[in-house]
């Protein structure tokens, strides 16, 4: 729970502290999963808080927040949620490809599918809804794509993260997903 307060900080701060004069927001949505059977969707808002553009070959580096939450699937098994500030730079080069890494602390809830049912004082059994857990998700992030924003207004990307769930069991586990997806820029006001 401590690290769900201090990532909320994190985010506020950012926000506040962010230059006014910064390009425009974005909102990224892609298919997210940790295989092709275990699917789902993940939405983001993208805030810049600093952006430069080179003169000589117009090629672009930025600097984002990007609150996000993913949905997904685990058939026969649990759905999961996941809540996460992603910290993320990026850069557009001069031939609009794109290329990004970064960090996210992340809070992952998970509810079991099925009937979940415990023991009561008296020995009978008792149902539990919401069945699930609670974990720590930190996660790192490296992604490509191609800006084509001069034909169309998005960008597409794909991007490999590798998260470590903690508490899993009695200790950790490493989690690989794949996020494929768009983003589609706001104009400026």
């Amino acid at each position: 729970m401590k690290n769900i307060h201090l990532s909320l900080y994190l985010i506020l701060g950012l926000l506040i502290l962010a230059p006014q004069k910064t390009q425009a927001q974005s909102l990224r949505i892609s298919y997210y999963g940790e295989t092709v059977t275990h699917y789902g969707l993940k939405t983001a808002y993208e805030y810049p808080i600093f952006s430069k553009i080179k003169e000589r070959n117009q090629s672009r580096k930025m600097l984002l927040i990007a609150p996000s939450a993913a949905l997904y699937r685990h058939p026969r098994n649990h759905f999961g949620i996941i809540i996460a500030p992603e910290l993320i730079y990026r850069r557009i080069g001069k031939r609009s490809t794109l290329f990004e890494a970064g960090i996210a602390t992340a809070y992952f809830r998970y509810f079991l599918e099925g009937s979940t049912y415990q023991v009561t004082g008296n020995g009978e059994l008792e149902r539990v809804r919401y069945a699930g857990g609670n974990a720590f998700l930190p996660t790192v992030f490296a992604g490509i794509g191609q800006d084509v924003r001069h034909a169309l207004p998005f960008a597409w990307y794909t991007r490999l993260n590798i998260s470590q769930q903690r508490p899993y069991n009695t200790s950790s586990l490493t989690r690989f997903s794949l996020e494929i997806g768009a983003i589609f820029p706001f104009k400026k006001q």
